[in-house]
């Protein structure tokens, strides 16, 4: 069998961008299980070859075969794009795995902003094809307003990488919530009004702080991934509606992209897509308005319809 696939046409207006979507196979977690420091849930994960509270299998494809399999995945959900938000810093099998894809399945990075080198490995993964980052203060313990993350934020300023972020609830046993409000990153968005950064999943149960900061800082928006479940602790109680109607009217629809938060080991959510779209058409959205959250944010942040550059 052939893993060669065809270059991703550029999106048009009716299609569908997941901004958020997640890959883990065997070989990723092998090359993650190679690093100091890594938790032993990942190696407990790749020893017992399952993955997720699921404990489902857990693929064991190549860079190649996971793209392939990627893009067909994407192609029965009816989603056009997809952007995989990384978990492993500097990682070969996702440069492989972006290359293998061919735009119909981009990646952001995975860095730690406070390390030194940040800056330089940034740039070498911007040249791989990586559209941006993501970054995980509640996971890995840390404030994007400490001092030392500002040569990361300089190089990501200079380089056009845009930015989403988890605060938040997390499923990580390892989150300190205590890292977990998007107020923090107030004078990061101050000061570099020219990059754009996403909060995943609304805020992840800060909501009203997100809706303060973006009302604060116009290069703020959101990703609507994931199921939402946050909501069921939230107080005051709210309905998924009533989210997108107060994301809608404090941040307007040129900032919420659409995602599902769809893993690799369960089937992709194709409920989210259509509870979120249904959503979106009851509320009265303009064709346009929604195809803004559905596909052209995505395209126009993360640049996810212009080719790749060639490998240096």
């Amino acid at each position: 069998m052939s893993w060669d696939i065809e270059e991703a046409p550029v999106t048009r207006p009716g299609e569908v961008i997941d901004t958020h979507v997640h890959l883990f196979t065997a070989p990723l977690l092998r090359e993650m299980a190679e690093r100091p420091g890594t938790p032993a849930r990942f190696k407990q994960a790749l020893k017992e070859g399952k993955w997720g509270r699921r404990n489902e299998t857990l693929p064991d494809l190549s860079a190649e075969q996971a793209a392939c399999w990627y893009a067909e995945r994407l192609a029965e959900a009816n989603v056009a794009k997809a952007l995989v938000v990384s978990v492993l810093p500097d990682s070969q099998y996702m440069r492989d795995f972006i290359r293998a894809a061919k735009g119909h399945v981009h990646a952001l990075c995975n860095i730690d902003p406070r390390d030194p080198e940040s800056p330089a490995l940034l740039e070498r993964e911007m040249a791989a094809g990586f559209r941006g980052v993501k970054l995980y203060p509640v996971n890995r313990c840390f404030r994007l307003s400490d001092p030392a993350c500002r040569p990361f934020f300089e190089k990501a300023n200079e380089l056009r990488a845009n930015i989403i972020i988890h605060y938040g609830v997390t499923v990580d046993p390892t989150g300190d919530l205590g890292y977990a409000d998007p107020l923090d990153l107030s004078p990061v968005a101050r000061d570099f009004p020219d990059l754009q950064f996403v909060i995943a999943h609304f805020g992840a149960g800060w909501l009203d702080s997100v809706l303060r900061l973006a009302y604060q800082c116009k290069n703020v928006g959101v990703d609507t991934s994931g199921t939402n479940n946050w909501m069921d602790y939230y107080v005051p109680k709210m309905t998924l509606s009533e989210v997108f109607e107060r994301a809608l009217m404090a941040l307007g629809p040129q900032r919420v992209l659409f995602g599902t938060d769809s893993g690799t080991t369960a089937p992709y959510r194709t409920w989210i897509r259509f509870m979120q779209q249904r959503t979106l058409e009851e509320m009265g959205l303009s064709d346009a308005d929604r195809d803004l959250i559905l596909r052209g944010n995505a395209s126009r942040i993360f640049r996810l319809d212009e080719p790749l550059l060639p490998p240096s």
